[in-house]
């Protein structure tokens, strides 16, 4: 289970806390370890609905014997272990301490001994030799020992603790509090510690300790670039789950003194909890311990080009049940998920996986972090052994079987092209898959049998096979074809609005509640689609240098062309080569769809991006969790930098975007900010610096600034933000988005809105030539010449003609004019010398 410590810090139990110490009785564990109150809050509304929950339910997993313990004492997670005359053992992590059961006779399960350790919900344990290793969270224990080679003599256990001093960069301290262990080649691997510290603070890296004496470690080696919660180790390699930056982290141990990370890949859910490798350590299986989480499966034999295979949920899909940790044996995951039970996934195609094994230990369901904790599946009588946090230990017996596999692709019958999003549903049994981009889909089914399959998409006709067989082991394949209903052969062209010229390399989207398309228009601007399903689309359209059209369309008809009209503009609709940089550990800002968060009841990051604009992308400060501290800027600078752009066609150009920040937490008064500017290519001029202190915080603010008089104009214009986490540490979010500049006039109004009515003659002029500019309404009452830095170099004040010229000797280059006209309107426009 997840430590929330680093986030809620309570300072007296409410009503809630107090009911919910009740049903724990003997300790507080929400005051011990600082458990959040959204899952406390959880557990109160599944304590009110446990009554009405269903009675387990098993597929191809008998119940064999339980074992339960007392009132108050929960269960945490679990291992197993074999004595010399072959008996088999359960290690039951428990509140109270590491529980010692006999399981040889499954039937009737028996505690022969307990292990005391500090009251916690939290407990690890892993075995080496003839050896238990147990961990906890509640309590300055370290790593407590326990000697098992005594088994079955249950009088004679001796244990005791070992607790370090561990030097971790510029500090150290004593190895107090553990989450999660694993052992490997005579070396234990010590995850989410007390220790792991580095100059900037607690990381909770790994402390890894040598096993050579296994009564008494002696330390190896420190991983200390950031926290990791659990993980697996084979060989020399680390497999680590770095819960809080949503990604596993491939770590070199080969020199256990100097880990060396080579690769990190984000998870399904992106809170990465726990891994494990394939027995042909091809693939990593890896949970997210968040609410509808997935199983996934990942390529990983090529570090450089790590590939998800697939992921699957328990066997109630989208019933919010929450993953937490799996075990790989012969090819099967064997899976704990909390409110779900136990099951067991066929992973021999890790292409398709397929639960093929369920049982529910827990009468809650949903949400929430109740129920089966943790499952051992290694004892030699292949009987598996299962904590259920209220329910004690389960011991069950697997009937380990092949899936039967449907798998194949689907076609659009018109075009050939593929078909994704298309519904699979296997009659009768809880199975339905979707096809991928590709058309491809894979599914299965525990049952062999025969069954109709159904292939469903709005906008096609539906097709049924009747009469397909699925056997075990075995796969069966079906080339699908369906027509499009109501189809068009889309033609599309990308133009110019002014110069209705076509535009080459622009991005467009087209899409509806049921179909998704993306193109990039050829080099004469066009992009096409056979077979697309007639109605109402969403499109949205873009280049850089041109304002992003988006805007509902029927498509009816088989030509649609889309005008662009020039401007700077970003929504970030698509990706127009915007750069980030900067050395802060997390954080960096992202594109993405924003993932709030929130901190003592105060948006963090942003739960969605500026409504103003037809995009619902923005730049955000880290995007991967729920948790407001876990992908915030952290530990130094994160850089936001806008592509070139040119100025030298605006005369009196805004600038317009959107920005977001927050800044709280952490030691002392929060002392972050965020930094906007805009640069030239040779000079930077601040445009505005956020604080705390600052208005609009934890909400988008929509700012804008003339840039006229504040930065000489060129070809080689970029916007730059920039934001910083600085000691000591504060919780740091930004936001960036819906950015534009926009032609105004000297009283605020868009020039695209005004009329001209002033020439000016000749066009382009030459040094030396009578300049004339004639008002075809109201009289000019005076007329003003800038260079393009905005100074003044020549004045007409107070002539009331139509018509004011002036012969003045100007180097070529861009001037500005400004008129003011005797009824008080004001115009004004670029003069070119050359």
């Amino acid at each position: 289970m997840t430590s929330f410590k680093k986030y809620w810090q309570p300072s007296g139990p409410s009503v809630k806390e107090s009911q919910i110490a009740q049903v724990f009785t003997g300790f507080s564990y929400f005051r011990m370890f600082n458990f959040p109150m959204k899952k406390i809050l959880t557990f109160i509304l599944l304590i009110s609905l446990s009554a009405q929950a269903q009675p387990p339910v098993a597929k191809n997993l008998q119940l064999a014997g339980t074992l339960t313990y007392p009132q108050g004492v929960v269960m945490s997670n679990i291992g197993g272990y074999v004595d010399s005359l072959g008996n088999e053992y359960a290690l039951v992590g428990t509140s109270l301490g590491l529980s010692i059961v006999d399981v040889t006779n499954p039937a009737t399960p028996v505690e022969v001994a307990a292990i005391p350790g500090p009251n916690s919900i939290w407990r690890e344990v892993k075995t080496w030799q003839k050896y238990a290793y147990v961990t906890t969270e509640g309590g300055a224990q370290g790593l407590q020992i326990v000697d098992l080679s005594h088994l079955p003599d249950a009088s004679n256990v001796p244990f005791h603790t070992w607790q370090p001093f561990v030097n971790a960069g510029a500090s150290g301290q004593t190895l107090e509090t553990i989450h999660a262990l694993h052992i490997e080649n005579g070396f234990v691997y010590l995850y989410g510690s007390n220790n792991g510290n580095t100059t900037g603070g607690p990381i909770d890296g790994i402390v890894i300790a040598d096993l050579a004496d296994p009564w008494n470690p002696t330390l190896a080696g420190l991983f200390n670039q950031y926290y990791i919660h659990d993980g697996y180790v084979r060989n020399d390699t680390v497999w680590g789950g770095a819960i809080y930056n949503g990604f596993f982290s491939v770590i070199d141990v080969s020199d256990k003194a100097n880990p060396v990370v080579l690769q990190t890949q984000q998870t399904p859910s992106v809170f990465t909890h726990n891994t494990w490798l394939s027995d042909n350590s091809r693939y990593l299986f890896t949970t997210d311990e968040v609410s509808d989480s997935y199983l996934g499966v990942y390529d990983v034999s090529d570090l450089s080009n790590i590939t998800e295979m697939d992921r699957i949920q328990s066997q109630h899909p989208g019933s919010l049940s929450i993953v937490h940790n799996t075990h790989i044996l012969n090819d099967y995951a064997v899976t704990s998920w909390y409110t779900d039970g136990v099951v067991i996934a066929d992973g021999h195609r890790p292409n398709n996986l397929v639960n093929v094994g369920w049982y529910d230990t827990s009468p809650f369901t949903g949400d929430g972090f109740h129920g089966c904790w943790g499952v051992y599946p290694f004892l030699p009588s292949g009987n598996l052994v299962a904590s259920d946090i209220e329910g004690g230990l389960y011991v069950l017996t697997p009937t380990y079987v092949r899936a039967a596999y449907l798998e194949g692709t689907v076609t659009d019958s018109i075009c050939g092209d593929p078909l994704g999003g298309v519904t699979v549903t296997i009659s009768g049994i809880n199975v339905t898959d979707s096809s991928n981009t590709a058309g491809v889909f894979a599914t299965g089914t525990p049952d062999a049998g025969t069954y109709t399959v159904t292939f469903s998409k709005p906008g096609y006709v539906t097709r049924v096979y009747n009469n397909v067989t699925l056997t075990n082991s075995l796969v069966t394949n079906l080339t699908v074809y369906m027509a499009p209903l109501n189809a068009v052969n889309l033609s599309g062209l990308i133009a110019d609005s002014i110069s209705s010229s076509p535009l080459a390399q622009a991005n467009i989207s087209i899409s509806n509640a049921s179909s998704s398309f993306n193109y990039v228009s050829d080099a004469n601007g066009q992009f096409s689609q056979c077979g697309l399903a007639g109605g109402v689309y969403d499109v949205v359209a873009g280049k850089w240098g041109y304002e992003t059209y988006c805007n509902q369309v029927n498509i009816s008809t088989s030509n649609v062309t889309i005008d662009l009209a020039p401007g700077i503009y970003d929504d970030f609709a698509f990706p127009f080569g915007w750069t980030t940089s900067g050395n802060a550990s997390t954080g960096i800002w992202v594109r993405a769809v924003p993932t709030g968060t929130v901190y003592n009841s105060t948006a963090a990051n942003p739960d969605a991006d500026d409504a103003t604009d037809c995009s619902n992308k923005a730049f955000v400060t880290g995007n991967n969790s729920t948790n407001p501290s876990s992908d915030d800027v952290d530990n130094g600078a994160t850089n936001l930098i806008s592509p070139v752009f040119s100025l030298t066609s605006y005369t009196f150009p805004q600038i317009r975007y959107s920005r977001w920040f927050f800044n709280a937490g952490g030691t002392g008064n929060p002392n972050d900010s965020l930094v906007i500017s805009i640069s030239n290519g040779t000079q930077t001029v601040v445009l505005e610096t956020v604080t705390a202190a600052s208005a609009g915080n934890s909400s988008w603010v929509q700012k804008s600034y003339d840039l006229f008089g504040l930065i000489p104009f060129t070809a080689n214009m970029q916007l730059i933000v920039h934001t910083a986490d600085v000691t000591p540490g504060h919780l740091l979010e930004a936001g960036f988005d819906h950015f534009r500049i926009v032609e105004m006039d000297a009283v605020g109004i868009r020039n695209a809105d005004v009329t001209p009515v002033i020439s000016v003659a000749p066009v382009p002029s030459l040094p030396g030539d009578e300049i004339r500019f004639t008002s075809v309404q109201d009289p000019i009452a005076s007329l003003n010449i800038f260079d393009i830095s905005g100074r003044l170099i020549h004045s007409c004040n107070g002539t009331e003609k139509q018509t004011i010229s002036f012969r003045q000797t100007l180097s070529p280059g861009s001037y500005l004019w400004r008129a003011t006209l005797s009824g008080g309107k004001i115009q004004q426009g670029k003069l070119m010398i050359r």
